[in-house]
């Protein structure tokens, strides 16, 4: 036997010596996060407008951060490499002549 198979050999007794020890105490009563799991079939609804909410939260997380990371990654850029202003960073005429810059034919 390896030993990552002891290993699991090992957490999982002790996961069911601490589930016999806790039905012991409670002289076989459910605990709290057994009974919702048996009772969940009688789940409180949420309405129309929570469920759109959260589903677009759920779904707009991702995209948020990566605009959030992309404002940091310039900033840190133009003024910690490029050494210059921080203030500079979110001026339009700043970008536009980088882009002049980069993308000029001589």
């Amino acid at each position: 036997m390896s030993m990552a198979e002891e290993r699991t050999e090992l957490s999982r007794r002790a996961a069911a010596n601490k589930e016999a020890e806790r039905s012991r105490d409670n002289g076989g009563e459910k605990t709290a996060e057994e009974r919702p799991a048996e009772e969940g079939k009688q789940r409180k609804q949420r309405s129309t407008g929570a469920r759109i909410t959260l589903w677009l939260l759920r779904k707009s997380i991702v995209p948020i951060i990566m605009v959030i990371m992309l404002v940091a990654g310039l900033y840190i850029g133009y003024t910690v490499l490029g050494k210059q202003p921080g203030d500079e960073v979110f001026s339009w005429g700043t970008w536009q002549h980088m882009y002049d810059l980069v993308f000029s034919d001589t």
